[in-house]
């Protein structure tokens, strides 16, 4: 029997309601949010499906959530006081999955973020920014302050953008990220001071599918070499940040470089939200390494048991961890509680924002000593280096490329200067020439290469030796670099278990 069958058949056998009586029936805002509480929980069932098989999944947990609720909606009920399930279906799916005029571009998986400035609607294409395109080429906008109404609720959810919430943070049933910005916070265009006033918002979306170190070296994001050598990091427990500004694609590749984390380690994972996986199954579904996924969210008066990303961080190391990695660390608190857990004993991974090795340190420093006191700096900036092995950034350059452009050890506080770290490069994105133009001016190619630049310290070399890595793992980085005859390759071959 099908789904409309089944659908079909509790329609015959719904419950008779009292005419007039609304005692046993909700509004249908309430039960879309309760149906979209059931799609983010049955998350597991489509979020690394095409987006064909996304949508028939998620119209499968909408019909499994009314056959099991059986809610009686206003405005839903037969003529003989019955629920009218089918049409109820119908009206949710409508409701909840379909974004009208941005649907192609939330399924097409080559965008990478949908930007609302207004009426207008730009969406990153490999890199590019351009303007939303229908299938036959014509350039897409909003007709109506109502139309990008209906749609943003659609994608906030429960989320409520209103003049006195002018400023909100929420996340699609896909769990893709998005920061909107009321109308009433945006200036008026002097040009047309009367025009209709439309919100604006940035939708970031991400692949659930885990792309490995591999596939991100075929994209020239980094080296062959460069990915051997980040794939160290894991197997020697180092600490390593992965940084870069917004956009820069530092998730994807932090997702790549965790990806060789060894199953038998003991790994607790926090984000917020949820995008990187860790989970490795078997050919039954069963996850057979040690990780522990938490999500944490954010809440206004949290208590000490809320699960904040504060509170999870301060709770972590109730949890056994050998390696723990923070999805991104935003606040002050966050940095200090990422210091406390390296303090003990803890190796760990995140993300955040900074644009080179050295304002990465610098970024940590800052942030912590404003949580935690009169903490003298120098003496600080040395548990930081001391604590902190690797530092990864990674930008988009103007051409549309995401690039690595700097891996770098930090090897302790500069020897002339107390309040500096002293940081050894060990790759960069050199620059080899001019940029190339289009005929609009417009930068299409970045010319420059990766290379070598540094070796490892006997620091470093001793801790992955602790830690059971083969010398053949890391001989390529243990002599001083050949610029005249080094050249990386990007073949994607040979990388995580390279050396074994």
């Amino acid at each position: 029997m099908n789904s409309k069958e089944l659908l079909e058949l509790q329609t015959q056998r719904g419950a008779k309601m009292s005419a007039g009586s609304d005692t046993n029936t909700k509004s249908l805002d309430a039960v879309i949010n309760d149906c979209r509480k059931a799609i983010e929980e049955g998350s597991e069932r489509y979020r690394n499906l095409a987006p064909d098989g996304k949508k028939e999944a998620i119209k499968q947990i909408i019909i499994d959530y009314v056959m099991n609720a059986k809610p009686l909606v206003q405005g839903f009920i037969d003529g003989e006081n019955k629920p009218d399930t089918l049409k109820l279906v119908d009206k949710l799916v409508e409701d909840i999955t379909d974004y009208g005029i941005l649907a192609n571009a939330m399924a097409d998986e080559n965008v990478f973020e949908i930007r609302c400035n207004g009426k207008e609607i730009k969406v990153e294409i490999n890199g590019k920014v351009q303007d939303l395109l229908d299938k036959d080429g014509h350039i897409v906008s909003f007709d109506s302050p109502e139309q990008q109404e209906i749609i943003m609720r659609k994608l906030l959810g429960d989320t409520r953008l209103t003049p006195k919430d002018a400023l909100v943070n929420g996340r699609t049933i896909e769990g893709f990220r998005i920061a909107a910005v009321h109308s009433s916070a945006i200036s008026p265009d002097p040009a047309a001071p009367t025009a209709d006033a439309y919100h604006a918002f940035v939708l970031r979306k991400f692949k659930k599918s885990k792309m490995d170190l591999g596939q991100i070296v075929l994209k020239k994001t980094l080296s062959d070499n460069m990915a051997r050598a980040l794939a160290l990091c894991t197997a020697g427990g180092l600490t390593f940040f992965t940084v870069g500004p917004t956009a820069s694609g530092k998730t994807t590749t932090n997702n790549a470089i965790l990806q060789s984390v060894p199953a038998t380690t003991r790994t607790v994972l926090i984000q917020n939200p949820s995008e990187i996986d860790l989970r490795f199954k078997d050919a039954s579904g069963r996850v057979y390494n040690d990780v522990l996924h938490l999500e944490a969210s954010e809440k206004e008066n949290p208590t000490a048991n809320d699960a904040t990303m504060a509170n999870c961080m301060d709770h972590t190391l109730r949890l056994s961890p050998t390696f723990v990695c923070f999805g991104e660390i935003r606040t002050n608190k966050e940095f200090k509680q990422a210091m406390k857990i390296m303090q003990a004993g803890h190796p760990i991974n995140t993300t955040f924002h900074a644009e080179s090795s050295e304002g990465a340190i610098k970024r940590f420093l800052t942030a912590y000593l404003a949580e935690s006191g009169n903490e003298p700096s120098h003496l600080a900036l040395a548990t930081i280096v001391d604590l902190v092995r690797i530092i990864i950034v990674q930008k988009i350059m103007r051409d549309g490329q995401r690039r690595i452009i700097q891996i770098s050890e930090v090897t302790g506080v500069d020897a002339n200067n107390r309040d500096k770290p002293a940081i050894n490069d060990l790759y960069i994105f050199d620059i080899t020439g001019e940029p190339d133009y289009d005929e609009a001016g417009n930068v299409v190619k970045i010319n420059g290469r990766h290379k070598r630049v540094g070796r490892l310290s006997e620091r470093t070399i001793r801790q992955l030796q602790l830690e059971g890595v083969a010398k053949t793992r890391y001989d390529f980085l243990d002599k001083e670099p050949d610029p005249e005859n080094e050249v990386e390759m990007y073949t994607g071959q040979n990388i995580d278990r390279y050396g074994l």
